[in-house]
């Protein structure tokens, strides 16, 4: 398996200046940068991130802006300032993006669970939009499954599915966040996506361990996911690309770098 191990902090409070530099020492083979919070790719960040991708090996993909972020929306004005945000954290990181930016698919809102086919529409054409944005500048965009919590959309696989269909580009593809699927009791359902809609790549892969329920963002090994299957999983989809392990802490990505490296 040619699987590559990434590492991403979710922890938007946390200084990257402190473990950026480390990576490649450490064994990881990538990185994720999360745009937003501390990790804002502006400034000295910035810099930084241009001379890790000219100095080093490392694999680095972008994690778009999350928070109030919702390219579902029905609220155009929010939808539109979704859109851009994620267009701006492109245009700032794409110069040194190997290849991919994660984007979340919406979120409902009150009025959207009232007409969830508008909502989903919203984001199909959000996506469009950010794929033209992306291939002009040599990226391709990742939409992630999501939690088990209310209201947010791409939870289960004929959803995503519906929404990579619908939005017919070719540098649109799938990004399976392995704990959240566990939340929502589909992980074997979005492992064999391919399987089930030959043209629904999966083109990243993000990893973390919860205990099925919220999603806890655990080093690997310390909740119930079953990672001989996870990687069977894997290894049988074909999938060759980057793991980023979505952590808290890089003590936490250290020890899941060590956990997944028995498996492969």
């Amino acid at each position: 398996m040619k699987l590559k191990i990434s590492f991403s902090s979710v922890d938007a409070n946390s200084d990257p200046m402190d473990w950026i530099y480390r990576m490649e020492d450490i064994g990881f083979q990538g990185f994720e940068i999360l745009d937003e919070g501390r990790q804002k790719v502006d400034g000295v960040l910035r810099n930084s991130l241009r001379n890790i991708y000219e100095t080093t090996d490392l694999i680095l993909s972008l994690h778009a802006p999350l928070s109030d972020i919702n390219i579902a929306s029905v609220n155009e004005r929010m939808r539109e300032e979704s859109i851009r945000q994620i267009k701006e954290s492109i245009e700032n990181t794409y110069e040194f993006i190997d290849n991919i930016c994660v984007v979340h698919p919406g979120t409902f809102s009150p009025l959207s669970m009232q007409m969830p086919e508008k909502a989903i529409q919203k984001s199909v054409a959000a996506l469009i939009t950010l794929c033209e944005f992306a291939a002009d500048r040599g990226l391709r965009i990742a939409v992630e499954n999501l939690t088990s919590a209310n209201m947010l959309m791409g939870r289960y696989p004929d959803e995503l599915i519906q929404i990579v269909r619908s939005a017919r580009m070719d540098n649109l593809g799938v990004c399976v966040d392995i704990a959240h699927a566990n939340t929502t009791k589909k992980l074997d359902e979005f492992l064999g996506i391919t399987a089930k809609a030959d043209d629904v790549e999966i083109i990243h892969l993000h990893a973390s361990d919860n205990f099925g329920t919220d999603d806890l963002h655990l080093p690997l090994g310390q909740g119930n996911q079953d990672w001989n299957k996870i990687m069977r999983g894997i290894n049988n989809n074909g999938y060759e690309g980057v793991m980023v392990l979505e952590l808290y802490t890089l003590n936490g990505g250290i020890e899941s770098l060590e956990f997944i490296n028995n498996y492969r």
